[in-house]
């Protein structure tokens, strides 16, 4: 008999109805697994805008994603800096310790949002601090896994944070900050090499006289050589007569002949290429490793290089995410034809749901799910790769040898950009990257986008034209210009959630209420007359 195989089910289904502003990462539910149990998980979630004045011609998107917190990944935030965080053994070696893992603390905002209720003690509402450190836990997991440098939450957040960009600029032009210069067969060269042409005058056994002019022998002293006569034209500083110490090898028409020797350089082979090639294979291997994982990849990529393992279990994973735009409908301002029967709204709404199987891990940890509605998020003023460039002959063959990364500067991405930023570059991409795919949508550049007209159709967010550890957030006050109240949380929910839970913990028998006639009358008989 195992006490890690199930015994029992159990079952907890909640529905919360709540509020929420766009551009946030808001929690609507956190579920509880203990150590070895595993089941079924569904969730769904009705999204319900307020209504907007106008027609809203810019799609919204609500997003819904729910991550699996492992109870290594809660403990490896709680205290990021001691020793062996998050290690699975020593977890073990704490629980058997009788201490509680985590303890009680005063509900945040993070708690309510979520629809746990608190026990009160002392008049105090508490929950457990699970909930916040697996919110923070997720928020930053989420983060890294759009950018691996993505800037952090601290453990003690209380507060839900802004949502993540859906697409940065390098996701939308398969670009990156940094190419990786091991890549497409890099030869790492090793050695000097000679330049030729330029020296100092001296005598043949290499010493200098102050009154050695460039006449007397012309003897050049050059890089690994020793000093030799030299049949064509020196020029020293001052002119032909000098009795300077430097010289430079020029032509009959006086133009300087310096040149590096290839010969006295380091040998390259065939290998040199094989190994390029194979460290192009390797490199791409592990950046593999990093995109998979962003938390952990880099450590993951170090311990596979010397054959060691990575403990897998302190990494979150998602375990659903969706994504929908919302379906828009224009309606009356009124539900019958009344006084304002004339004036017209956008009125909008969505659905999404999803059912999984809940993992089975040792230790458990703790399921958050996050909804959060986003504007549509654009390039709005980039400019058109061929209608905004000459028009010119094609060189395909040229472009089948172009290997290396293209810069891509500012004025490639906005045409609204200042004078100075135009030449500053902003990420790399491949040879015609550019042109791969051009998407834009948003106002005409005839339309002043000022107007309260065109301010109400449109609700976008500019992506940023570079990727940092704080421009894959999004900002903490996002406009809500097109909404009549732009300080309101303008989104409604209800979500459900219902979990069937295999577990090993014990139920025991259901009490049975005291019977009062068995106290009255001798029913059994065992009563003495």
């Amino acid at each position: 008999m195992s006490y890690q195989n199930a015994r029992n089910v159990r079952r907890e289904s909640r529905t919360l109805v709540g509020r929420f502003r766009g551009g946030k990462l808001a929690p609507v539910m956190a579920v509880a697994v203990r150590g070895n149990e595993g089941g079924f998980l569904s969730q769904k979630i009705t999204l319900e805008l307020d209504p907007i004045a106008g027609r809203m011609i810019t799609p919204i998107t609500g997003e819904f994603i729910s991550v699996f917190v492992p109870v290594q990944a809660v403990d490896a935030i709680k205290d990021p800096d001691a020793a062996y965080a998050g290690m699975t053994e020593v977890l073990r070696e704490k629980l058997l310790s009788g201490n509680p893992l985590f303890d009680l603390e005063p509900e945040s905002e993070i708690s309510r949002r979520c629809g746990v209720n608190p026990r009160s003690i002392g008049g105090v509402k508490k929950v457990n601090e699970i909930v916040r450190l697996g919110h923070n836990a997720a928020v930053n997991f989420l983060r890294q896994r759009k950018y691996v440098k993505a800037k952090q939450v601290l453990h003690s957040n209380t507060a839900i944070t802004p949502a993540l960009i859906s697409q940065t600029v390098l996701d939308r032009l398969n670009g990156v900050l940094d190419p990786e210069d091991r890549v497409n067969g890099r030869i790492q060269f090793s050695g000097d090499i000679p330049v030729r042409g330029i020296g100092y005058l001296g005598r043949q056994d290499g010493g200098i006289d102050s009154g050695y002019g460039i006449g007397d022998g012309r003897y050049l002293r050059q890089t690994g050589d020793k000093p030799n006569t030299v049949s064509g034209p020196l020029r020293a500083n001052g002119g032909s007569s000098s009795n300077a110490g430097v010289a430079i090898e020029a032509d009959a028409d006086n133009i300087p002949q310096i040149f590096a020797d290839l010969a006295g350089a380091a040998d390259i082979s065939l290998t040199d290429f094989y190994n390029a090639e194979t460290m192009d294979r390797l490199t791409r291997a592990m950046r593999e490793f990093v995109d998979a994982n962003p938390q952990y990849g880099e450590e993951m990529a170090l311990r596979w290089a010397h054959g060691l393992s990575v403990d897998t279990g302190k990494m979150p994973f998602i375990i659903s995410q969706q994504s929908r735009v919302f379906g828009r409908s224009i309606v009356g301002a009124t539900d019958t034809t009344g006084v304002e029967g004339d004036v017209m709204r956008s009125d909008m709404m969505l659905q999404l749901s999803f059912s999984v199987p809940i993992p089975r891990t040792e230790l458990g940890g703790i399921v958050m799910t996050f909804a959060t509605i986003k504007p549509d998020e654009t390039l709005s003023s980039q400019p058109h790769p061929y209608l905004s460039d000459v028009w010119g002959l094609d060189n395909f063959v040229a472009d089948e040898l172009a290997l290396d990364p293209v810069p891509v500067t500012v004025r490639d991405l906005d045409s609204d950009c200042a004078a100075a930023d135009e030449s500053t570059v902003a990420l790399y991409v491949g040879h015609n990257g550019l042109k791969r795919t051009y998407v834009h949508y948003g106002l005409g550049r005839q339309l002043d986008p000022e107007t309260v007209e065109n301010k109400t159709a449109v609700w976008q967010l500019e992506v940023p034209m570079s990727v940092t550890p704080e421009s894959v957030i999004y900002p903490e006050d996002l406009e809500h210009y097109p909404f009549a109240d732009q300080q309101a949380e303008v989104c409604t929910y209800v979500v459900n959630s219902t979990a069937v839970v295999q577990t090993p913990t014990i139920f025991g028998p259901t009490p049975v209420e005291e019977l009062a006639i068995l106290e009255d009358e001798n029913v059994f008989g065992d009563l003495e007359e």
